[in-house]
């Protein structure tokens, strides 16, 4: 394993490149490695992801989740210091600070393991979201112009796909376009999760947020934009039916196939000028 550059993001390999010539030589390919999340030593589940901003990543899907509510629940995450793989391996461990009794009962009932293709699946239930989010609120108007040139200011900073060309984004950007966060993973779900955790403690407001995504968009990922009242989602490739009907019911305005100065949008088109 490339261990130096392992923390980075990426990891350097040994391939057979076959094109007009035959060679030998070294690729990037992006890092994927479990990260085990713990309360106060007990285990509560694993997700593969790419290593970098994992407290971010923790706090966006355990807020997503309803799992934490308050910047004192959140400020209890912290990278522990144990590793859950090889002894040369730090940082693959998350761990919560805080009683088991009081957030336990908080965790979802579903399978422990997240895999970095499917998402933390097994919410099959959408009533279940409206028991902790509302409907979004916000009034703010979104000029067409600068959502269409979203998706090209997102791949300008995404510096590990420049490497390896096999890696997600999201970020956030404001009503004139630009972007307040990015971040990568291998994971669409988990470049959510970061941008959407680094967003907590801001004392931001999401009312005039545009959350971008490099790939297609699915439940989950409307899901947890619907947590954090984020009123208009654009995404690169298209959107599932789930995605579609979520988005309606909580009236979030999706826009998919956001590329080369055109989009189609599938919910609440009023908000776009």
């Amino acid at each position: 394993m490339d261990i130096a550059n392992h923390s980075k993001g990426f990891s350097k390999r040994k391939i057979v490149a076959i094109g007009q010539e035959c060679e030998s030589k070294e690729d990037c390919v992006v890092v994927e490695a479990p990260l085990e999340i713990r309360l106060r030593g007990k285990s509560m589940m694993s997700l593969m992801r790419t290593p970098g901003h994992d407290v971010e990543l923790v706090k966006g899907l355990c807020f997503a989740e309803g799992i934490l509510k308050n910047e004192k629940e959140w400020n209890a995450i912290k990278i522990s210091e144990e590793s859950n793989l090889k002894k040369n391996e730090r940082g693959n461990v998350i761990e919560i600070d805080l009683e088991p009794e009081s957030i336990e009962a908080r965790w979802p009932p579903r399978a422990l393991f997240s895999s970095s293709a499917c998402g933390v699946c097994g919410m099959t239930v959408i009533d279940g979201i409206e028991e902790r989010v509302s409907a979004n609120r916000s009034n703010a108007r979104f000029d067409s112009k600068t959502l269409v040139g979203l998706p090209e200011k997102l791949r300008a900073r995404q510096s590990l796909f420049e490497k390896t060309g096999g890696i997600h984004a999201a970020g956030l950007f404001d009503l004139e376009g630009n972007a307040l966060v990015v971040r990568e993973d291998v994971g669409r779900h988990n470049a959510v999760d970061k941008v959407l955790g680094w967003s907590l403690g801001k004392k931001m407001t999401m009312d005039e947020v545009v959350l971008v995504v490099s790939g297609r968009t699915s439940f989950e990922i409307i899901q947890k934009a619907a947590a954090f009242e984020v009123p208009v989602i654009v995404a690169v490739s298209a959107p599932s039916s789930l995605a579609i009907d979520v988005a309606e019911r909580f009236r979030i305005t999706l826009c998919g196939f956001v590329r080369k100065g055109r989009m189609n949008i599938y919910s609440h088109v009023a908000r776009v000028d």
